[in-house]
């Protein structure tokens, strides 16, 4: 791939501009990851053992007190793992990226609070047998010391919990989920003491003790620095808004630029969190894909009216300040592993496609299939046009309603082959909705394209 990249002024002079460094690739690999992860869970029940939980649960008397000790301990280490995940450390994310982290975030979650709710009601059980029902809920609410903080603890984990669930976040707007999911961490805080303080898996084991503490500071440094360290970068050196120029009636490209773009990675195909400095819209964080190669310059951005606050970014003026997280992201062209490539793509899906290409040399030959509800609604579709020519590809658009349709379904197995006759041959990238994304990911794999030769982000929320 070239590393300088000509385009024109509108005085017709030429500039040069250089493309941001390209992030250096995951090396952490699948092997190593379940590795780790075995090791944990080794190091989780391996504790528990040792210290008689095993032995406990062969007597009745003794094996709700051991549950509840072996439930506690795997919800906390699921939440370290999420956690984990969370924080976005650039070798995993880099590797799988960061949609996946984010959905294997939110299943770790959901298990995590299935876990406690089993380590709750088997604790009460427990307690009961030995106090009887009054002066359990008593200890458990507050007579026995850490257990008060450790039962609001709970309740806030398990109000997040819920309110990720599929069906109750579709209720609710990402800013509202997101401040409610900012509660985990003063759950987990306040649970913590009563896991050091009380049972026999810490409390009477200094070196279990401590290296139980050691793994929480370690997950909280990792927090401070990539995760948070990352936002307070975004925001003490925010980028500025450029231009904006209109699409189409709903549809705008924004160019984003500053000084700070020199000092950072990134590659076409990824996408950054943008928080404009404006009223209304500086709390708030939204994703976008890069629909130009990314340059020490600038960043561009295709930005669709979805009627939040999307509306409003596409109404800033330039010289408006916002901070940009990123970019992020795995699916860039380092995928198609210099092969021949086929890029299907719907609504602004075609963001990373565009960027995608312009870093592509004749060798890959791309096809673009660009699927659009109505002709406005093919964005970017001149530039497609000039970047496949170039690069002695081919594009072809699908345009209308699914019921009008002439083909009833056009990413099956006839259709495609016939108008990409190698298809099994190529790279497969898929950006668009996610009805789009399975309809095309499942005609892909029809065809004989092999599942890692398909490639996709997932959506999270």
């Amino acid at each position: 791939m070239s590393m300088l990249m000509n385009h024109s002024s509108d005085n017709g002079s030429s500039m040069t501009t250089i493309p941001l460094a390209t992030p250096r690739a995951g090396r952490l690999n699948d092997t190593d990851l379940l590795a780790v992860l075995s090791a944990f869970a080794f190091l989780v029940v391996g504790t528990w053992s040792a210290h008689g939980g095993l032995r406990a649960l062969t007597s009745w008397d003794t094996a709700w007190t051991s549950a509840a000790s072996l439930s506690g301990l795997l919800a906390s280490a699921l939440a370290l793992v999420a956690l984990v995940l969370v924080a976005r450390p650039r070798s995993i994310e880099r590797r799988y990226g960061l949609d996946r982290l984010f959905v294997w975030h939110r299943i770790l979650g959901d298990s995590m609070g299935l876990l406690l709710a089993v380590h709750v009601a088997v604790s009460l059980v427990a307690w009961t047998r030995d106090l009887g029902l009054a002066d359990a809920v008593s200890q458990l609410t507050g007579a026995e010391p850490y257990m008060a903080l450790a039962t609001v603890g709970a309740f806030l984990v398990g109000m997040v919990v819920v309110t990720s669930l599929k069906a109750v976040r579709r209720t609710l707007s990402y800013e509202t989920w997101w401040f409610v999911h900012l509660l985990a961490y003063a759950g987990f805080a306040m649970a913590f003491g009563h896991t050091i303080t009380l049972g026999s898996d810490f409390a009477d084991d200094p070196v279990a003790r401590w290296t139980w503490i050691s793994l929480h500071v370690t997950v909280a440094a990792l927090l401070l620095l990539s995760r948070w360290g990352s936002l307070a970068m975004s925001i003490v050196r925010p980028l500025r808004i450029h231009s904006v120029t209109r699409l189409n009636g709903d549809t705008v490209a924004v160019e984003i630029g500053g000084k700070s773009l020199r000092g950072r990675s990134g590659a076409a195909g990824q996408f950054c969190f943008l928080r404009p400095f404006a009223r209304g819209l500086w709390w708030q964080t939204h994703p976008f894909s890069l629909s130009a190669a990314p340059t020490t310059d600038t960043l561009r951005f295709t930005i669709k009216d979805r009627g939040d606050a999307t509306s409003s970014i596409g109404a800033l003026r330039p010289g408006r300040r916002v901070a940009v997280e990123g970019p992020f992201g795995a699916v860039t062209p380092d995928v198609l592993d210099g092969r021949k490539a086929l890029f299907i793509v719907g609504g602004v899906g075609v963001a990373p496609a565009v960027a995608m290409l312009q870093t592509l040399d004749r060798t890959h030959e791309p096809v673009v299939l660009y699927r659009a509800h109505s002709e406005s609604d093919l964005v970017h579709v001149e530039e497609l046009h000039e970047l496949c020519e170039r690069l002695g590809g081919r594009l072809r658009t699908l345009v209308g309603p699914s019921a009008r349709l002439a083909v009833k379904d056009p990413f099956s197995v006839s259709v495609l082959t016939t108008v990409v006759p190698d298809i099994a041959e190529r790279g497969v990238v898929v950006c668009g909705p996610d009805r789009l994304v399975h309809a095309a990911r499942a005609g892909a794999k029809a065809c004989g394209v092999p599942s890692s030769d398909i490639h996709s982000e997932h959506s999270w929320w």
